[in-house]
């Protein structure tokens, strides 16, 4: 804990607002009258997964780092409804109102990603531009991986969504299952734990509600999300914000069509396979994802 708060905190300051009925905790870095970027974590995670990044960004950047509902030091509200992307990404919406940010550079990875998406399809005009981070799009996952696709790497899209058994499996064994989560990536465990980050997101999960929230997130996404996509991808509506992809060479993208599963649904799309990397880019590779969404920013911002 002292480690983190040594290398990491005093990079940062913490806030929260009320935004949809529910209160959200965010870290904030850098100038107010700079370009803002908007950085949205992914599952089982927090702010803290950008650790690394924000100081980067922080050097020319207005920074929001945001614990989604449901995640980290934000309010876990009870049912599914409120954990589809559109009422998540509609608690992004709020916070920019709030802090009277008219429009950011918005960034996600993983969970946080398809936010990111949802917010940028229901309203462009508040980005500059979209990074999504190791993601494929939700129809794509469940219409068409295979099963021994999903086995691999989207197991949890399946067993999270089953009724009430994961909870039964879970409980008592939070640890456990968080620590099989973040031991996916090479040596990714080992550095959490040095550098204090496995205490934050340890923490975090234990918190009344956490685990069931993020259980909710992916239901949500099943029972809600999934269909909406899968109706939008019918209509052929793309989404219309300059968008950089970033994925991890062993990553859950690794020999999937990226570009050409993505160009069905964004008009403008351009990205990297991040070398040597896997899932957790943001933390697995911190430099090259800070230069590439600031070189990123500097075409969508004109500066």
């Amino acid at each position: 804990m002292d480690s983190f708060r040594e290398h990491f905190e005093k990079h940062v300051a913490h806030d929260s607002i009320e935004v949809n009925g529910i209160r959200l905790h965010y870290v904030f870095a850098g100038e107010e009258d700079a370009p803002p970027v908007i950085l949205l974590h992914g599952f089982p995670q927090s702010w803290v997964t950008w650790r690394y990044v924000i100081p980067a960004l922080a050097a020319s950047h207005r920074v929001i780092a945001v614990d989604l509902r449901g995640y980290g030091d934000s309010e876990k509200p009870s049912g599914i409804n409120g954990y589809d992307n559109k009422t998540m990404a509609s608690d992004i919406q709020g916070l920019m109102c709030r802090l009277h940010i008219q429009k950011a550079l918005i960034a996600g990875h993983d969970r946080g990603a398809r936010v990111a998406r949802r917010l940028c399809l229901d309203s462009p005009e508040l980005a500059a531009g979209l990074v999504l981070i190791d993601i494929m799009p939700t129809e794509y996952v469940y219409d068409s991986l295979t099963a021994a696709e999903a086995a691999q790497k989207y197991w949890h899209w399946t067993f999270q969504v089953v009724p009430h058994l994961p909870e039964e499996l879970i409980q008592g064994k939070e640890e456990e299952y968080l620590r099989f989560l973040l031991s996916r990536g090479d040596g990714l465990f080992d550095l959490l734990t040095s550098d204090g980050a496995w205490d934050q997101y340890l923490a975090a999960w234990k918190q009344p509600g956490a685990v069931q929230a993020a259980l909710n997130d992916y239901r949500a996404t099943y029972q809600i999300d999934f269909p909406r996509y899968r109706s939008e991808k019918k209509l052929q509506k793309k989404l219309d914000v300059p968008t950089l992809l970033l994925w991890g060479e062993k990553g859950n993208l690794a020999g999937l069509p990226v570009f050409d599963t993505w160009r069905e649904s964004i008009r403008e799309v351009s990205g990297y396979e991040v070398k040597g990397c896997g899932h957790y880019v943001p933390e697995e590779k911190p430099e090259e994802t800070a230069r590439r969404i600031l070189d990123f920013s500097r075409t969508v911002f004109n500066v």
